[in-house]
């Protein structure tokens, strides 16, 4: 009886041994995206077909070895492939080089730029495109200090301090950490403070 479990234990070991070579069989060492020039290289199992994404795109060698170069090669939007060589599970290699596409808004998507009053001075903001004409004073915010545009718009806000005041910059609020180029994020209020001071 103890040696059936004895076997059986052995059974068991190198069954989970064999799953973990299988999952693990991929190796990369080097995955790129240099324009439209896709380049992967890593260790398989020997002379192997190699897939990217389901493709097969080139062959290991007798020692494992395989390098994959093609031009053109479209972007996955995620800049995640899946390299394979048919003995387990596929291994996702990220591309080096490569930008991922955010999904476009969907039609009709909205988001709002508003201005959030800081500091003890005075002065202007104003957007290009318009819709933001905001009064900043020691009491607050007056007029349009906050305004919708369509998803993906660009807007640029530009400060001016009024005579008494100087004006110190703009505080990094999230989404605002270059007010010269907000890109409008659709459902989302992209609030962005800007901090003026009185002369003394």
């Amino acid at each position: 009886m103890s040696r059936l479990i004895g076997v059986a234990g052995i059974v068991v070991v190198v069954a989970a041994i064999a799953a973990s070579l299988a999952a693990a069989a991929v190796s990369i060492s080097r995955a790129e995206l240099n324009g439209t020039r896709l380049r992967i290289e890593g260790t398989a199992l020997p002379n192997r077909a190699i897939t990217v994404d389901g493709v097969a795109l080139g062959t290991s060698d007798g020692n494992g070895n395989f390098r994959i170069e093609r031009d053109p090669y479209p972007a996955p939007a995620d800049c995640i492939v899946d390299v394979d060589d048919g003995s387990g599970t596929p291994t996702p290699a990220f591309l080096s080089g490569c930008t991922q596409q955010a999904p476009p808004p969907p039609p009709g998507a909205t988001g709002t730029i508003a201005i959030v009053p800081g500091g003890n001075g005075n002065g202007t903001i104003t957007s290009t495109p318009a819709g933001i004409s905001c009064a900043i004073t020691t009491n607050g915010g007056t007029g349009s200090c906050q305004a919708s545009y369509p998803a993906g718009t660009v807007v640029r806000l530009d400060a001016r301090p009024a005579a008494d005041s100087q004006f110190l910059g703009w505080r990094g609020l999230p989404g605002c950490f270059d007010p010269q180029k907000i890109t409008v994020v659709a459902d989302t209020t992209i609030n962005c403070q800007p901090g003026f001071r009185l002369r003394f």
